[in-house]
Protein backbone atom coordinates (compact mmCIF):
# COMPACT_ATOMS: atom_id res chain seq x y z
CA UNK A 1 0.00 0.00 0.00
CA UNK A 2 1.31 3.44 -0.79
CA UNK A 3 2.01 5.93 1.63
CA UNK A 4 -0.57 8.27 0.60
CA UNK A 5 -3.22 5.27 0.28
CA UNK A 6 -2.34 4.98 4.05
CA UNK A 7 -2.70 8.88 4.55
CA UNK A 8 -6.28 8.02 3.40
CA UNK A 9 -6.88 5.40 5.62
CA UNK A 10 -6.05 6.57 8.69
CA UNK A 11 -8.28 9.85 7.89
CA UNK A 12 -11.13 7.40 6.87
CA UNK A 13 -10.57 5.76 10.43
CA UNK A 14 -11.49 8.74 12.29
CA UNK A 15 -14.36 9.26 10.68
CA UNK A 16 -15.80 5.57 11.55
CA UNK A 17 -16.95 6.08 14.73
CA UNK A 18 -19.34 9.09 13.88
CA UNK A 19 -20.60 7.02 10.73
CA UNK A 20 -20.97 4.06 12.51
CA UNK A 21 -24.30 5.63 13.89
CA UNK A 22 -25.66 6.32 10.77
CA UNK A 23 -24.72 3.45 8.63
CA UNK A 24 -27.51 0.32 8.97
CA UNK A 25 -26.57 -2.29 10.24
CA UNK A 26 -26.38 -5.63 8.51
CA UNK A 27 -27.96 -8.78 10.56
CA UNK A 28 -25.06 -10.56 12.97
CA UNK A 29 -23.38 -13.68 13.49
CA UNK A 30 -22.18 -14.76 16.65
CA UNK A 31 -18.67 -16.17 16.84
CA UNK A 32 -17.53 -17.87 19.84
CA UNK A 33 -13.84 -18.00 20.90
CA UNK A 34 -11.58 -20.07 19.66
CA UNK A 35 -13.49 -20.37 16.55
CA UNK A 36 -12.95 -19.50 12.34
CA UNK A 37 -15.82 -18.92 9.95
CA UNK A 38 -16.39 -18.85 6.43
CA UNK A 39 -18.08 -15.81 5.07
CA UNK A 40 -18.35 -13.95 1.72
CA UNK A 41 -18.66 -10.39 0.62
CA UNK A 42 -21.03 -9.72 -2.10
CA UNK A 43 -22.36 -6.96 -4.47
CA UNK A 44 -25.87 -7.51 -2.37
CA UNK A 45 -24.22 -6.38 1.29
CA UNK A 46 -24.74 -3.18 2.51
CA UNK A 47 -21.99 -0.83 2.11
CA UNK A 48 -19.91 1.18 4.94
CA UNK A 49 -19.60 4.29 4.79
CA UNK A 50 -16.52 4.60 2.52
CA UNK A 51 -18.64 2.55 0.27
CA UNK A 52 -16.66 -1.19 1.02
CA UNK A 53 -18.84 -3.51 1.70
CA UNK A 54 -19.09 -5.71 5.22
CA UNK A 55 -20.20 -7.89 7.40
CA UNK A 56 -21.10 -7.76 11.02
CA UNK A 57 -20.00 -10.23 13.59
CA UNK A 58 -21.24 -10.66 17.32
CA UNK A 59 -18.54 -12.37 20.48
CA UNK A 60 -18.90 -12.51 24.11
CA UNK A 61 -15.93 -11.65 26.32
CA UNK A 62 -14.51 -11.34 29.60
CA UNK A 63 -13.03 -8.02 31.28
CA UNK A 64 -9.19 -8.65 30.59
CA UNK A 65 -9.26 -10.96 28.17
CA UNK A 66 -6.92 -10.99 25.23
CA UNK A 67 -8.44 -11.64 22.11
CA UNK A 68 -7.19 -12.30 18.54
CA UNK A 69 -8.94 -11.26 15.49
CA UNK A 70 -7.63 -12.49 12.19
CA UNK A 71 -9.09 -11.89 8.56
CA UNK A 72 -7.74 -13.53 5.40
CA UNK A 73 -8.66 -14.06 1.72
CA UNK A 74 -7.15 -14.56 -1.43
CA UNK A 75 -9.91 -12.62 -3.08
CA UNK A 76 -9.55 -8.90 -2.22
CA UNK A 77 -7.65 -6.48 0.26
CA UNK A 78 -9.30 -7.04 4.00
CA UNK A 79 -10.19 -4.40 6.80
CA UNK A 80 -10.91 -4.98 10.63
CA UNK A 81 -13.22 -3.20 12.88
CA UNK A 82 -13.67 -3.97 16.57
CA UNK A 83 -16.28 -2.46 18.14
CA UNK A 84 -17.34 -2.54 22.04
CA UNK A 85 -21.40 -3.00 21.90
CA UNK A 86 -22.22 0.51 21.65
CA UNK A 87 -20.63 0.50 18.29
CA UNK A 88 -17.81 2.63 19.83
CA UNK A 89 -14.44 1.79 17.75
CA UNK A 90 -11.87 0.61 20.00
CA UNK A 91 -9.52 -1.18 17.18
CA UNK A 92 -8.84 -1.23 13.51
CA UNK A 93 -6.46 -2.79 11.16
CA UNK A 94 -5.34 -3.24 7.77
CA UNK A 95 -2.67 -5.14 6.81
CA UNK A 96 -1.17 -6.41 9.95
CA UNK A 97 -1.94 -10.24 9.49
CA UNK A 98 0.95 -10.11 6.37
CA UNK A 99 0.18 -9.44 2.75
CA UNK A 100 -3.40 -8.00 2.27
CA UNK A 101 -4.90 -10.03 5.86
CA UNK A 102 -5.90 -7.70 8.97
CA UNK A 103 -5.13 -8.61 12.71
CA UNK A 104 -6.79 -6.97 15.69
CA UNK A 105 -4.94 -7.81 18.86
CA UNK A 106 -6.77 -6.16 22.13
CA UNK A 107 -7.09 -6.79 25.95
CA UNK A 108 -10.96 -6.51 26.54
CA UNK A 109 -12.30 -3.86 28.86
CA UNK A 110 -15.82 -4.97 30.28
CA UNK A 111 -17.52 -8.14 30.44
CA UNK A 112 -20.21 -8.45 27.56
CA UNK A 113 -20.75 -8.57 23.67
CA UNK A 114 -18.38 -7.11 21.15
CA UNK A 115 -18.49 -6.04 17.02
CA UNK A 116 -16.24 -6.90 14.51
CA UNK A 117 -16.95 -6.04 11.22
CA UNK A 118 -15.28 -7.54 8.54
CA UNK A 119 -14.86 -5.71 5.82
CA UNK A 120 -13.22 -5.01 2.35
CA UNK A 121 -10.74 -2.12 1.65
CA UNK A 122 -12.04 -0.68 -1.00
CA UNK A 123 -15.39 -0.14 -2.36
CA UNK A 124 -15.05 -2.41 -6.04
CA UNK A 125 -13.30 -5.69 -3.68
CA UNK A 126 -15.51 -8.53 -2.73
CA UNK A 127 -15.19 -12.19 -2.65
CA UNK A 128 -14.69 -14.94 0.01
CA UNK A 129 -12.84 -14.69 3.39
CA UNK A 130 -12.32 -16.46 6.44
CA UNK A 131 -12.56 -14.59 10.44
CA UNK A 132 -10.93 -16.15 13.14
CA UNK A 133 -11.28 -15.33 17.26
CA UNK A 134 -8.94 -16.68 20.17
CA UNK A 135 -7.87 -15.80 23.09
CA UNK A 136 -6.65 -16.56 26.52
CA UNK A 137 -7.73 -16.54 30.16
CA UNK A 138 -8.55 -12.93 31.50
CA UNK A 139 -6.08 -11.16 33.41
CA UNK A 140 -6.37 -8.54 36.38
CA UNK A 141 -6.46 -5.05 34.42
CA UNK A 142 -4.41 -3.01 36.39
CA UNK A 143 -1.32 -5.10 35.88
CA UNK A 144 0.99 -4.95 33.12
CA UNK A 145 0.37 -7.49 30.80
CA UNK A 146 2.73 -9.32 27.67
CA UNK A 147 1.94 -8.83 24.23
CA UNK A 148 0.77 -12.45 22.92
CA UNK A 149 1.21 -12.82 18.90
CA UNK A 150 0.04 -15.74 16.74
CA UNK A 151 2.16 -18.63 17.13
CA UNK A 152 4.87 -19.49 16.24
CA UNK A 153 6.27 -16.25 16.36
CA UNK A 154 7.54 -14.89 19.42
CA UNK A 155 6.22 -11.35 21.11
CA UNK A 156 8.58 -8.81 21.13
CA UNK A 157 10.72 -8.73 24.48
CA UNK A 158 10.88 -5.57 26.76
CA UNK A 159 14.46 -4.43 26.17
CA UNK A 160 15.06 -2.12 28.58
CA UNK A 161 13.42 1.07 30.69
CA UNK A 162 13.42 5.29 29.35
CA UNK A 163 12.81 7.59 31.52
CA UNK A 164 11.54 11.26 30.26
CA UNK A 165 13.85 13.90 28.60
CA UNK A 166 16.44 10.24 27.72
CA UNK A 167 17.24 8.41 25.08
CA UNK A 168 18.14 5.06 24.18
CA UNK A 169 19.35 3.40 20.78
CA UNK A 170 18.43 0.11 19.71
CA UNK A 171 19.25 -2.16 15.93
CA UNK A 172 15.92 -3.63 14.84
CA UNK A 173 16.07 -6.73 12.93
CA UNK A 174 13.99 -8.89 10.35
CA UNK A 175 14.42 -11.43 13.56
CA UNK A 176 12.80 -9.69 16.29
CA UNK A 177 9.34 -10.91 17.70
CA UNK A 178 6.80 -9.24 15.37
CA UNK A 179 3.61 -6.91 16.04
CA UNK A 180 0.75 -6.86 13.10
CA UNK A 181 3.67 -9.26 11.21
CA UNK A 182 6.87 -6.73 11.44
CA UNK A 183 9.52 -6.83 13.54
CA UNK A 184 9.09 -4.71 16.60
CA UNK A 185 11.33 -3.76 19.69
CA UNK A 186 9.74 -2.54 23.22
CA UNK A 187 11.35 -0.29 25.83
CA UNK A 188 9.56 0.35 29.35
CA UNK A 189 8.16 3.67 29.70
CA UNK A 190 7.17 4.20 34.11
CA UNK A 191 4.25 7.18 33.68
CA UNK A 192 2.32 9.15 36.09
CA UNK A 193 -1.46 10.13 36.02
CA UNK A 194 -1.63 12.83 33.68
CA UNK A 195 1.93 13.02 32.43
CA UNK A 196 2.27 14.50 29.12
CA UNK A 197 5.30 13.09 26.57
CA UNK A 198 6.67 13.17 23.31
CA UNK A 199 8.16 10.13 22.17
CA UNK A 200 10.43 10.34 19.24
CA UNK A 201 12.15 7.66 16.87
CA UNK A 202 15.55 8.34 14.82
CA UNK A 203 16.52 6.37 11.96
CA UNK A 204 17.69 6.26 9.01
CA UNK A 205 14.71 4.11 7.21
CA UNK A 206 10.90 4.04 7.43
CA UNK A 207 9.87 3.38 11.06
CA UNK A 208 6.36 3.27 12.93
CA UNK A 209 6.00 4.01 16.34
CA UNK A 210 3.37 2.62 18.80
CA UNK A 211 2.47 3.49 22.74
CA UNK A 212 0.97 0.65 24.63
CA UNK A 213 -1.00 0.97 27.90
CA UNK A 214 -0.69 -0.37 30.96
CA UNK A 215 -3.47 -3.13 29.80
CA UNK A 216 -1.51 -3.81 26.59
CA UNK A 217 -3.85 -1.75 24.38
CA UNK A 218 -2.31 0.15 21.41
CA UNK A 219 -3.63 3.72 22.24
CA UNK A 220 -1.07 5.61 19.76
CA UNK A 221 0.76 4.88 17.14
CA UNK A 222 2.20 7.11 14.21
CA UNK A 223 4.37 6.73 10.75
CA UNK A 224 5.70 10.15 9.78
CA UNK A 225 5.02 12.74 12.18
CA UNK A 226 8.42 13.55 12.53
CA UNK A 227 11.49 14.77 10.27
CA UNK A 228 11.53 12.66 7.04
CA UNK A 229 10.41 9.21 7.63
CA UNK A 230 10.47 9.60 11.46
CA UNK A 231 7.61 8.97 13.91
CA UNK A 232 6.31 10.98 16.81
CA UNK A 233 3.85 11.05 18.97
CA UNK A 234 2.67 12.86 21.77
CA UNK A 235 0.43 11.11 24.49
CA UNK A 236 -0.97 11.87 28.46
CA UNK A 237 -1.38 8.85 30.32
CA UNK A 238 -4.55 8.83 31.43
CA UNK A 239 -3.43 6.86 34.00
CA UNK A 240 -0.80 5.77 36.01
CA UNK A 241 1.70 2.77 35.34
CA UNK A 242 4.04 0.95 33.34
CA UNK A 243 3.30 1.83 29.43
CA UNK A 244 5.57 0.50 26.52
CA UNK A 245 6.81 2.25 23.72
CA UNK A 246 7.07 0.02 20.74
CA UNK A 247 9.53 0.53 17.52
CA UNK A 248 8.82 -0.98 14.53
CA UNK A 249 8.66 -0.66 10.85
CA UNK A 250 6.33 0.98 7.70
CA UNK A 251 5.48 -2.29 6.86
CA UNK A 252 6.38 -6.14 6.57
CA UNK A 253 8.87 -5.11 3.48
CA UNK A 254 10.38 -2.06 5.21
CA UNK A 255 14.23 -2.82 6.15
CA UNK A 256 15.37 -2.45 9.32
CA UNK A 257 18.41 -1.54 11.39
CA UNK A 258 19.35 1.14 13.90
CA UNK A 259 17.26 3.92 15.52
CA UNK A 260 17.15 6.39 18.45
CA UNK A 261 14.19 6.18 20.48
CA UNK A 262 13.89 9.64 22.63
CA UNK A 263 11.21 10.29 25.34
CA UNK A 264 10.85 14.30 26.19
CA UNK A 265 8.77 16.29 28.63
CA UNK A 266 6.02 17.77 26.87
CA UNK A 267 6.08 20.78 29.01
CA UNK A 268 10.16 20.78 29.78
CA UNK A 269 10.58 20.81 25.43
CA UNK A 270 7.31 23.03 24.66
CA UNK A 271 6.46 21.35 22.00
CA UNK A 272 9.31 22.01 19.96
CA UNK A 273 10.29 19.30 16.95
CA UNK A 274 13.67 17.84 18.09
CA UNK A 275 16.28 17.67 15.94
CA UNK A 276 17.59 14.44 13.46
CA UNK A 277 19.71 12.41 15.81
CA UNK A 278 20.17 15.57 18.80
CA UNK A 279 21.14 14.41 22.59
CA UNK A 280 17.71 14.79 24.34
CA UNK A 281 18.32 18.15 26.19
CA UNK A 282 19.41 17.64 30.02
CA UNK A 283 19.05 20.06 33.39
CA UNK A 284 22.75 21.91 33.77
CA UNK A 285 23.86 20.24 37.12
CA UNK A 286 24.57 22.87 40.03
CA UNK A 287 28.20 24.66 39.91
CA UNK A 288 30.78 22.95 42.12
CA UNK A 289 33.23 25.31 43.86
CA UNK A 290 36.49 25.46 41.13
CA UNK A 291 39.05 22.14 41.97
CA UNK A 292 42.14 21.77 41.06
CA UNK A 293 42.77 19.23 38.17
CA UNK A 294 45.35 16.88 38.45
CA UNK A 295 48.36 16.20 36.05
CA UNK A 296 47.71 13.02 33.33
CA UNK A 297 49.33 10.36 33.46
CA UNK A 298 51.62 9.54 30.77
CA UNK A 299 49.20 7.77 27.68
CA UNK A 300 45.98 9.46 29.54
CA UNK A 301 43.72 11.52 28.04
CA UNK A 302 42.02 13.86 30.43
CA UNK A 303 38.63 15.00 29.65
CA UNK A 304 38.26 19.16 29.54
CA UNK A 305 38.40 20.99 32.66
CA UNK A 306 35.34 22.80 31.38
CA UNK A 307 33.56 19.74 31.98
CA UNK A 308 35.17 18.47 35.14
CA UNK A 309 33.48 19.66 38.59
CA UNK A 310 34.55 16.67 40.54
CA UNK A 311 38.52 15.62 40.93
CA UNK A 312 39.43 12.46 40.26
CA UNK A 313 39.62 9.78 42.75
CA UNK A 314 41.60 7.18 43.71
CA UNK A 315 43.46 4.93 40.40
CA UNK A 316 42.43 3.06 37.44
CA UNK A 317 41.53 -0.60 38.62
CA UNK A 318 43.88 -3.24 37.12
CA UNK A 319 42.01 -5.28 33.86
CA UNK A 320 39.01 -7.15 34.75
CA UNK A 321 39.24 -5.58 38.22
CA UNK A 322 35.37 -4.36 39.11
CA UNK A 323 35.87 -1.18 40.41
CA UNK A 324 34.07 1.02 43.40
CA UNK A 325 32.46 4.74 43.36
CA UNK A 326 30.63 6.44 45.82
CA UNK A 327 28.41 9.31 45.11
CA UNK A 328 29.79 12.21 44.52
CA UNK A 329 32.82 10.65 43.03
CA UNK A 330 34.83 10.76 39.96
CA UNK A 331 36.70 7.99 38.77
CA UNK A 332 38.87 6.94 36.11
CA UNK A 333 39.44 3.58 34.24
CA UNK A 334 40.80 2.23 30.97
CA UNK A 335 39.19 -0.69 28.09
CA UNK A 336 41.67 -3.12 27.97
CA UNK A 337 42.83 -6.58 27.02
CA UNK A 338 41.92 -8.57 29.88
CA UNK A 339 38.88 -6.93 30.89
CA UNK A 340 35.30 -8.64 31.46
CA UNK A 341 33.53 -8.97 27.69
CA UNK A 342 30.18 -8.14 26.39
CA UNK A 343 28.59 -10.63 24.45
CA UNK A 344 29.54 -9.30 21.61
CA UNK A 345 33.27 -9.47 22.10
CA UNK A 346 33.87 -5.83 23.62
CA UNK A 347 35.65 -4.78 26.49
CA UNK A 348 33.63 -4.05 29.82
CA UNK A 349 34.36 -2.73 33.28
CA UNK A 350 32.25 -3.04 35.98
CA UNK A 351 31.88 -0.45 38.86
CA UNK A 352 29.53 -0.92 41.84
CA UNK A 353 28.16 1.55 44.14
CA UNK A 354 25.39 1.82 47.12
CA UNK A 355 22.39 3.45 46.31
CA UNK A 356 19.14 4.72 48.18
CA UNK A 357 15.20 4.16 47.79
CA UNK A 358 14.28 7.59 46.21
CA UNK A 359 17.49 9.11 44.88
CA UNK A 360 17.72 10.55 41.56
CA UNK A 361 21.56 9.81 40.29
CA UNK A 362 23.33 11.08 37.29
CA UNK A 363 26.14 8.78 35.79
CA UNK A 364 28.41 10.66 33.24
CA UNK A 365 30.74 8.79 30.90
CA UNK A 366 32.98 10.47 29.00
CA UNK A 367 36.47 9.49 26.37
CA UNK A 368 38.35 11.29 23.79
CA UNK A 369 39.34 7.91 22.88
CA UNK A 370 36.53 5.80 22.12
CA UNK A 371 32.72 6.09 21.53
CA UNK A 372 31.65 5.48 25.31
CA UNK A 373 28.55 3.49 26.24
CA UNK A 374 26.96 3.07 29.90
CA UNK A 375 24.33 0.67 31.81
CA UNK A 376 22.65 0.70 35.01
CA UNK A 377 22.19 -2.95 36.39
CA UNK A 378 20.77 -3.54 39.73
CA UNK A 379 22.49 -5.93 42.39
CA UNK A 380 20.91 -8.89 40.46
CA UNK A 381 22.14 -7.93 37.34
CA UNK A 382 19.07 -6.54 35.77
CA UNK A 383 18.97 -3.97 33.46
CA UNK A 384 17.93 -0.74 34.68
CA UNK A 385 18.72 1.57 31.96
CA UNK A 386 21.76 2.86 29.12
CA UNK A 387 22.56 5.47 27.03
CA UNK A 388 24.97 5.98 24.33
CA UNK A 389 25.73 9.74 23.19
CA UNK A 390 22.83 12.17 25.39
CA UNK A 391 25.98 14.18 26.70
CA UNK A 392 27.39 14.76 23.32
CA UNK A 393 30.16 14.16 21.36
CA UNK A 394 30.13 10.34 22.02
CA UNK A 395 29.97 10.65 25.58
CA UNK A 396 26.65 9.11 27.82
CA UNK A 397 24.26 10.22 30.61
CA UNK A 398 22.06 8.04 32.52
CA UNK A 399 19.63 9.95 35.09
CA UNK A 400 17.77 7.56 36.71
CA UNK A 401 15.75 7.23 40.44
CA UNK A 402 16.69 4.25 42.48
CA UNK A 403 13.54 1.96 43.21
CA UNK A 404 14.94 0.73 46.14
CA UNK A 405 18.34 0.77 48.59
CA UNK A 406 21.03 -1.58 48.01
CA UNK A 407 24.06 -2.44 45.82
CA UNK A 408 23.66 -1.43 41.58
CA UNK A 409 26.29 -1.68 38.95
CA UNK A 410 27.36 0.64 36.34
CA UNK A 411 29.06 -1.32 33.20
CA UNK A 412 31.01 0.91 30.78
CA UNK A 413 31.26 -0.32 26.92
CA UNK A 414 32.34 1.69 24.06
CA UNK A 415 29.40 1.59 21.68
CA UNK A 416 30.83 1.02 18.08
CA UNK A 417 33.65 -2.14 17.00
CA UNK A 418 35.92 0.77 16.28
CA UNK A 419 38.74 2.43 18.91
CA UNK A 420 37.31 0.19 21.67
CA UNK A 421 40.03 0.62 24.11
CA UNK A 422 41.04 3.68 26.42
CA UNK A 423 41.13 5.72 29.16
CA UNK A 424 37.46 7.50 30.26
CA UNK A 425 35.91 9.30 33.32
CA UNK A 426 32.89 7.82 34.96
CA UNK A 427 31.20 10.51 37.20
CA UNK A 428 28.26 9.61 39.60
CA UNK A 429 26.32 12.07 41.48
CA UNK A 430 22.65 13.05 42.79
CA UNK A 431 20.32 15.13 41.61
Amino acid sequence: MSRMTTVSTVGLAVGLLAAAASTPLPAQQQLAMGTSVQGALTVGDLMWSDGARYKLFAFYGQAGQYVSITMTSTDFDTYLILQDQAGNQLAYNDDGGGGTNSLIQYSLGYTGQYRVIAKAYRRDLYGNFQLSLSGGAPVAMNQPQPMPMAQPIAAPQMLGTIGANQQVTGNLQPTDGRWEGKPAQLWGFQCAAGQAFQMDVLSSWDNFALVFDPAGNVVGRDDDSGEGLNARINYTCPVAGLYRLAVTTYSTSTPTGPYTLQVQSVQAIGMAAPQQQAPVPTPIPMAQPAQPQPQAQPGATMPSPVQQALPITGGIPAPGQEGQIAIGENHQGRLETGDQQMNDGTWADVWNFQGQAGQRIRIELRSEEFDTYVQLLDGSGNRLAEDDDSLGDMNSLVEYTLPSSGAYKIVVNNFSDERRAGIYTLSLMVR
